[in-house]
C-alpha cells in the first residue's frame, strides 16, 4: 500500500518546483519504504510505497504509457483473475495490474476490480484528470482546485501545506461536534477544511478545464442498492454455502503479505470468527497469527471485578480459552499502565488530520500497532465491522419481518421457540416487542450535544435534516430491509473507517483488513434471506450456526454476556489525569467559542468523570487541539 499525492496544472504551464518538496513535506512523520516521484512539464505525481507483499517490493509508481500518466495507492484480492483477463505475468505489481485494467475497461474498471485502492490517472492528449476510491472508500483521497491547479492526495496535509489559507469548514465542523460519537463525515465529499475534498465510497470525479475554468464533475460508479436483491427462497444449506464460500476468501485475500499477521482479538463473535478461519489458513503455511486484546487496570478489576452485569470487563480469559483451540495463535495483553484516553491526543489528531473523538480505545490500540510491528506484523485484522454484518441478526427483525408479511402463524411459532430456548419472559418480551415495532425513535433527540453546543448554528447549516436522512433507522431495534442496507452501506462509517485504517497504516507501517468489512461480504449480507440472520431460536446465525465447527462453543453459544473494552476509561482518567495537577477545562481552546458556550463547557469539563460524559471530553479535547493546530 502507499500514499499518493501530486499536482496537475490544467492549463498546461509548468508545475512550480517548490510545488513537490513542499508537498511531501508533512509525508516525513509516516512510515514510508521507498518513494518516487514523477515531475513532467505539466504533471506532477508522487508515491511513497509500503512494501506489504512481495509484488510491493517491485511496484514502480507513478508511470506514464502514452501521455497518460498514473498514480495508485492499490492492493488487489482478485489478482488471478485480472492476471488472466490482461494477459500479464504471475509477478506483475498491484499497480501495474490496476492500470492496465483501466487501460482495458475505462469507467467499467470497477465491474473487474476487486480489493482496496484509490488512483489518480491523467490523459494528457483529453487535458483530463481523474480520481478515484474503491468501492467502499477503504483508502481516502482528497483533492482541492486552486485556479487552474488540481491537487490530490492521501494526506490533507500534503494540500493545506501547499495552498495557503485554508480555513476550517464550518458545515463540517458543526455537523461533526453535535455527535458525541464518532460518526464525523456527515456530509458526502466534506472535510474538516474548506474546499478540500475527500471521494466517497465507490466514486471518481472528472476534471476539465473549460474555457479557463476547472470544473469537476464527479462519477458514481458503485451503487449497491440498485445491484443487490433480497433472495426470495431461503435454502439454508445453499445459504451456509454461500456465507462459507465467501468468507473464508476474504479472510484469505485479507492475509496476503510476506510479513506476519495480527489480529484486534476480544472474546466476541466477530473477532473470533476472522481469527479461527485466519489462524487456520496461516497454519497450513506454518505461520502464527498474534492477537492483540485490551484488559483493565488491575486495580479496575481488583474494584470491580471481571464482569459487570451482562458485560465482561476483562476478556482475557475468554481469549485464552480461545486460542487453546488454535496453538498458532500467540496472544499478548494489553493493560497499558499510566495512559488515559487524552494521553496520545496531540499525536493522533496530527496524522489523522481530524478532530478525532473515538479516544478511549485507541489508548491499547496505539500500544497493539507499537507491539505489532515490532513482531514483524505487516496486516492486522479485526472484526470492527461484524455487528452489522457477520453478526448481524436478532429475533426482533425476523418476527417484525413476518408480521409485515402477514406471516402471523410462523411468527408465534418464532416467538415461543425463542421466548423458551432463553428463558425469556413472554409477556415481558412481547410487550417490548410491539412498542419497538409500532414507535418511531427520533433520532436528532439522541444524537445532538446538549453540553453547551450553539444548536443554532448547527440548524442554520441546515443540519438537521442531513442528520434525519443519515440516521434514519440506524438506532432503531427492528430494522427494515432498507434500513439495514443504510446501515450496512453508511456512506459515513465507510468514509471514517477509510480514513483512520489509511492513515494510521501509514503512521504505523501497518495495513489494516477487516474482513467482516469487505466488499462481498457487505453484498452478501443485503442478498441473504433475513432467516440466515435470526430463526428458530438462534440470533447472529451466520456465525452460530454457519460457523459451528469454526467458532469454539463457549463463545459461539454464549447468548448472556458481551465483552466491553476499555471499561476502565473512566479510572484511568481520574488516576493519570491531567499532567501537573491542571484540570481538564485547561484544556480547552478558546477557537471553540464559534461552537460552544466557553464559560458551560468549561464547567462541565470539570464535572467528575463518568461514563455519560468520558467521550464527550474527549470530543471537546480533541477538537480543541485540532482547532489550535490547524485555524
Amino acid at each position: 500500500m502507499s500514499a499518493i499525492w501530486g499536482c496537475i496544472d490544467l492549463s498546461g504551464n509548468d508545475i512550480d518546483i517548490f510545488i513537490p518538496d513542499k508537498m511531501s513535506e508533512c509525508t516525513k512523520k509516516y512510515k514510508i519504504d521507498h518513494r518516487e516521484r514523477l515531475l513532467k512539464k505539466n504533471v506532477y505525481m508522487e508515491c511513497g510505497l509500503q512494501y506489504i507483499t512481495k509484488e510491493s517490493r517491485y511496484e514502480k509508481l507513478p508511470l506514464a504509457s502514452e501521455d497518460i500518466y498514473f498514480t495508485a495507492d492499490v492492493l488487489l484480492d482478485n489478482r488471478k483473475e485480472l492476471i488472466e483477463q490482461t494477459s500479464s505475468n504471475e509477478s506483475v505489481t498491484d499497480g501495474e495490474l490496476l492500470f492496465k485494467a483501466w487501460k482495458k475497461w475505462g469507467e467499467n474498471f470497477g465491474d473487474h476490480v476487486l480489493g482496496l485502492f484509490s488512483f489518480a490517472v491523467y490523459n494528457k492528449d483529453k487535458n483530463e484528470l481523474r480520481l478515484y476510491t474503491d468501492h467502499l472508500s477503504s483508502r481516502c483521497i482528497h483533492y482541492y482546485v486552486d485556479g487552474s491547479k488540481v491537487f490530490f492526495s492521501t494526506l490533507t496535509s500534503s494540500i493545506t501545506d501547499i495552498v495557503p489559507g485554508i480555513s476550517i469548514c464550518e458545515k463540517w465542523m458543526s455537523a461533526s461536534l453535535a455527535l458525541d460519537f464518532a460518526y464525523c463525515f456527515l456530509f458526502d465529499g466534506l472535510t474538516p477544511f474548506e474546499g478540500v475534498h475527500i471521494l466517497p465510497y465507490g466514486t471518481g470525479v472528472i476534471f476539465k478545464n473549460v474555457s479557463g475554468r476547472v470544473f469537476a464533475e464527479p462519477i458514481r460508479y458503485y451503487n449497491p442498492f440498485d445491484l443487490i436483491k433480497e433472495m426470495k427462497n431461503f435454502d439454508d444449506e445453499k445459504c451456509k454455502d454461500l456465507f462459507r464460500t465467501t468468507f473464508f476468501e476474504c479472510v484469505k485475500n485479507a492475509i496476503r503479505t510476506d510479513g506476519e499477521c495480527g489480529i484486534l482479538l476480544s472474546g466476541g463473535l466477530d473477532s473470533t470468527s476472522v481469527g479461527s478461519v485466519a489462524s487456520e489458513y496461516l497454519q497450513k503455511s506454518n505461520k502464527d497469527l498474534y492477537s492483540y486484546t485490551s484488559v483493565p487496570l488491575k486495580e479496575y478489576v481488583d474494584e470491580f471485578g471481571e464482569k459487570c452485569g451482562y458485560m465482561i470487563d476483562d476478556e482475557s480469559k475468554d481469549v485464552l480459552s480461545f486460542c487453546k483451540h488454535f496453538p498458532n495463535i500467540k496472544p499478548t495483553f494489553l493493560a497499558c499502565d499510566g495512559e488515559n484516553s487524552l494521553t496520545h491526543v496531540e499525536e493522533l489528531c496530527d496524522y489523522l488530520e481530524l478532530p478525532f473523538k473515538s479516544l478511549i480505545n485507541y489508548v491499547w490500540l496505539r500500544q497493539s500497532y507499537i507491539k505489532a510491528k515490532e513482531q514483524g506484523v505487516k496486516v492486522i485484522l479485526s472484526g470492527a465491522y461484524g455487528n452489522d454484518t457477520i453478526s448481524y441478526g436478532n429475533m426482533e427483525n425476523t418476527l417484525g419481518r413476518l408480521i409485515r408479511g402477514f406471516h402471523f402463524v410462523e411468527a408465534y411459532k418464532q416467538f415461543m421457540i425463542y421466548t423458551q430456548k432463553e428463558g425469556i419472559i413472554k409477556k415481558k418480551y412481547a410487550r417490548r416487542f410491539i412498542r419497538d415495532l409500532f414507535t418511531t425513535i427520533k433520532k436528532t433527540d439522541i444524537y445532538c450535544d446538549q453540553r453547551g453546543y450553539k444548536s443554532d448554528l448547527f440548524n442554520n447549516l441546515n443540519n438537521k435534516k442531513v442528520l434525519e436522512k443519515q440516521f434514519i433507522g440506524m438506532g432503531d431495534t427492528i430494522k427494515t430491509r432498507n434500513t439495514y442496507a443504510n446501515c450496512v452501506f453508511a456512506t459515513g462509517m465507510l468514509q471514517l473507517s477509510g480514513v483512520i485504517n489509511t492513515k494510521d497504516g501509514l503512521y504505523h507501517g501497518l495495513f489494516f483488513r477487516d474482513p467482516t468489512m469487505d466488499k462481498r461480504i457487505l453484498e452478501l449480507c443485503l442478498k441473504l434471506p433475513y432467516k440466515c440472520f435470526s430463526y428458530d431460536g438462534v440470533e447472529r446465525r451466520l456465525i452460530r450456526e454457519y460457523l459451528k465447527d469454526y467458532v469454539p462453543d463457549e463463545i459461539r453459544l454464549n447468548t448472556r454476556f458481551r465483552g466491553r473494552q476499555s471499561a476502565d476509561a473512566v479510572l484511568r482518567l481520574d488516576k493519570y489525569g491531567v499532567n501537573n495537577d491542571g484540570k481538564l477545562s485547561d484544556l480547552v481552546s478558546d477557537k471553540l467559542s464559534k461552537y460552544y458556550d466557553l464559560a458551560k463547557v468549561k464547567l462541565e469539563m470539570d464535572e467528575p468523570n463518568d461514563e455519560e460524559n468520558i467521550d464527550w471530553k474527549g470530543k471537546i479535547v480533541s477538537t480543541s487541539v485540532f482547532l489550535d493546530k490547524n485555524s
